[in-house]
Parts: C-alpha cells; sequence; structure tokens
C-alpha cells in the first residue's frame, strides 16, 4: 500500500497546473503522428556479417498490449510507456541501451531518464548521461559479490550506505559527452523501510526548490517538484537516536510528459541468479510499473560450463519472481552475441547457453531477441574484434560495437510494432 501525501493549497494549484501542462505538451507531440514508424539511415547498420534480415523478435505476438499503448501514445498522446531492461555489464555502460532509448523516445515521447544509480561511487563503470556529487564517504556492495541464498539488495542490485547524518548526494541529468542537460520534475528513491535510516529531504540548490513527498510505501518514496529541475540532492536528516544510516538502492527519474521511459539495470558479471537472489528487486521494479522487462543474460554463465537444467532453473526462478510483482508486464529475452571465453580464445559454451535460452523461451511462450544468431553465431566475435567492435578483454564490446547492437534491438522492436500496426488496419 502506497500513503499519498497531499502538499498545501498553492502547492496542489501548481501540481495541477503542471500536470495539466505536460499532458498537453504529452499530447500534442503525438497526436498528428502516424502510426507507422519509419527507420531512417541513422537506425541502420553496415556490417555484412551481421544478418540483419533475421533481426526479428520471435513470438511478438506476445507483446501485443505493449505495442497497443506505444500505437496509443505515437497517435493520441497521453500514455506513459515503461520499459526495463536487466542485464549484466553490458547494459550497466547504457550504450546499448542509450541507442534504443533514444530512438524509441524520438518517435513515441520523452517521458524522462529512467533508473540512475550512483555506480561511481560504487566503484563501477556506469552512464555517462549524468553526473554524481556528494559530501561524505559510502560503503558499498553489490548482488554478484555476495553468494548468500538470499540477498538484501533491491533494484539495482547494489546498495549506497552512509553513516553520516548530514550527508548529501546529487544526481545532475548533464551528458558528459555533449553537455546536453534535460529536466525532470519527479524523483523516486528507492530503499527498504528501515527505522534505523535517516529522514529524507529532496531539494534543488539552483532553483532554491524542496521536493513535495507525494507517495512512499515499504520500498520507495516519490518526491515531486513544482517546477522542473536538472539536478536533485537527497539531504540525510537525523529525527529519531535510533537512526544511524542512509541506505538507497536507486532512483528513478522522470519528466511528467507522456511518452517512453526507458530503465536500464545492470551489474558486472551478473548472471540470472544474482538477482533472482535479490529479495527486492522484484517488488521494487514493480514500483517503475513496467510495461515490457527485457532479460538480457548468458555472457557471465556462459563464461563456464553452465549445466542446462540449471540455468533453465535460474530464468524461471528470476521470471517467475518479477512476474508475481508485476503480473501485466511482457517478457522479452535476448541471447547474449558470441565473445571470447576470457584470455582463452573463442568460447565454446555460449552456443549452448544461447540455444538453452530460446528453448527456454519458446517453451515458456515469451519473445525472444536472438542477438547470437543476428550477429553471426559461433565465432562471429572475429568479425566484431576485426572491425574494431569489441574491447581490448574481447568479452565486452567498444562503445562502436554496443552503439550497433542498440541499433539492431531498435529495429527488431520497430519491426515488431509495424507489423503491429498493419494488423490493425
Amino acid at each position: 500500500m502506497r500513503n499519498i501525501h497531499f502538499p498545501g493549497p498553492l502547492q496542489m494549484r501548481t501540481f495541477y497546473v503542471v500536470a495539466f501542462l505536460t499532458i498537453f505538451i504529452g499530447q500534442c507531440h503525438s497526436q498528428f503522428r502516424p502510426p507507422r514508424v519509419e527507420t531512417t539511415d541513422a537506425d541502420t547498420v553496415g556490417y555484412t556479417f551481421i544478418s540483419s534480415d533475421s533481426n526479428a523478435i520471435s513470438l511478438s505476438g506476445t507483446l501485443n498490449p505493449f505495442f497497443e499503448k506505444l500505437m496509443a501514445q505515437r497517435t493520441g498522446g497521453g500514455k506513459k510507456i515503461s520499459i526495463v531492461h536487466i542485464g549484466d555489464s553490458h547494459i550497466l555502460g547504457n550504450f546499448l541501451t542509450h541507442e534504443v532509448r533514444s530512438r524509441l523516445q524520438r518517435e513515441f515521447g520523452d517521458a524522462g531518464r529512467g533508473f540512475v544509480f550512483p555506480y561511481k561511487l560504487a566503484g563501477s563503470n556506469g552512464p555517462k548521461d549524468y553526473l554524481i556529487e556528494t559530501n561524505c564517504r559510502w560503503t558499498t556492495s553489490n548482488c554478484q559479490r555476495n553468494l548468500a541464498a538470499e540477498t538484501n539488495y533491491g533494484v539495482s542490485g547494489f546498495k549506497l550506505e552512509t553513516n553520516s547524518s548530514n550527508g548529501e548526494l546529487t544526481f545532475k541529468l548533464r551528458d558528459t559527452a555533449t553537455s546536453e542537460t534535460k529536466l525532470f520534475s519527479k524523483f523516486t528513491i528507492f530503499q527498504t523501510k528501515d527505522p534505523e535510516n535517516f529522514e529524507l529531504d529532496v531539494k534543488d540548490a539552483s532553483s532554491t526548490q524542496s521536493a513535495h513527498l507525494y507517495l512512499e510505501d515499504d520500498y520507495s518514496r516519490s518526491f515531486f517538484f513544482d517546477k522542473p529541475v536538472a539536478q536533485a540532492t537527497i539531504s540525510a536528516r537525523k529525527s529519531d537516536g535510533i537512526q544511524s544510516k542512509l541506505v538507497i538502492d536507486g532512483i528513478s527519474i522522470e519528466n511528467e510528459l507522456s511518452g517512453v521511459i526507458y530503465h536500464s539495470i545492470g551489474v558486472n558479471g551478473a548472471k540470472f541468479m544474482d538477482f533472482a537472489r535479490a529479495r527486492y528487486f522484484a517488488r521494487q521494479v514493480a514500483a517503475l510499473e513496467p510495461d515490457l522487462i527485457i532479460f538480457s543474460f548468458g555472457t557471465n554463465e556462459g563464461q563456464g560450463n553452465t549445466p542446462a537444467e540449471y540455468l533453465l532453473f535460474t530464468m524461471n526462478t528470476l521470471i517467475n519472481k518479477v512476474k508475481e510483482h508485476s503480473p501485466a508486464a511482457r517478457i522479452m529475452l535476448t541471447t547474449p552475441a558470441d565473445s571470447y571465453l576470457r584470455g582463452t580464445g573463442f568460447n565454446p559454451f555460449l552456443s549452448d547457453v544461447s540455444r538453452n535460452i530460446r528453448q527456454f523461451a519458446s517453451e515458456k511462450g515469451y519473445a525472444l531477441w536472438d542477438l547470437y544468431q543476428i550477429t553471426g553465431g559461433e565465432k562471429s566475435a572475429a568479425n566484431w574484434k576485426s572491425n574494431g567492435l569489441m574491447s581490448s578483454d574481447s568479452v565486452h564490446y567498444s562503445k562502436a560495437g554496443y552503439a550497433v547492437q542498440g541499433k539492431l534491438l531498435y529495429q527488431s522492436i520497430i519491426k515488431a510494432y509495424n507489423a503491429f500496426v498493419e494488423s490493425k488496419q
């Protein structure tokens, strides 16, 4: 049960004015656009070793409710479509997901940046389209490093903690590559309720605004700014003697416009089971109100000879937990692109991992994007490497390589979406 906090009369008046304007703008953005989406030259890739003709989503009909909502937004506006993309280091860096996010938001509207986390403070790589500042020390851990049968991690798979009673953490939506700044008005903090946690205030120093707490439950708190901002600071506030820490599982940033919000969540080295073991993960994912959940694992399972039975068990465990809390969400799995076995040459296990993911998706009736086959299949990593599309470790890809994969995923979604549109006409 989420508690709703009602602000005062002036704030309420401002809130409704802003809500009306954002809905109106969102509808104007979409209402006269034809339902079909045309891809451009910028959305295509030019490598002959990639099987672009076979770049399609299997069982795409299972995604029809998702496509229905996309079409309603494109032609009439007023809809928010939430996509949650979960995976390992390939997803964590945001290079692949950035390509998909920016293109979907171009065609269906931009509802905000989505999920973010201070990965730098956690000693991890992360996205480059926002900045983090703090005035205190933090400790951190993640679900991949903790091997307990059940762990206390939430939506990010990471946990950030400080004992500073005046600790602050600032998020700035400024892209380090382009210096582009984006605005937002909704700021959701994920943390499990604990009497030892400090109270939280959310403010923007540049506009001297304090955000209003509007919704809260045992796993998250949502704050709203009266006017859109480009940054927000979380401030700890001690109000009780028992309070001794501030723990954060993640943040979601939205602008309250209609359109697509694309959340990307990843942990270096993660496997299906690492997120399945995270006690609060599925519950907090539900707060993102997903219409589509994409699971992109397999590379790390493929770094060892993972038994098929165990892989199928881990996939089923994670997806069932997520579906329990997000029953309306559509599910899509992806296979991993080919890569090398760390330090020893071609990976002999990825073919089996990909086949097992395909088999699981087919048997369970889930949509599947078969990146392994589309990108060339067994030993195709040699082509990626010779074309400068892989990193020096031969397991990860270069920024250009991830951009190619992101374009391919976008193309497959649009192909399936356009087929849905045509079926309606």
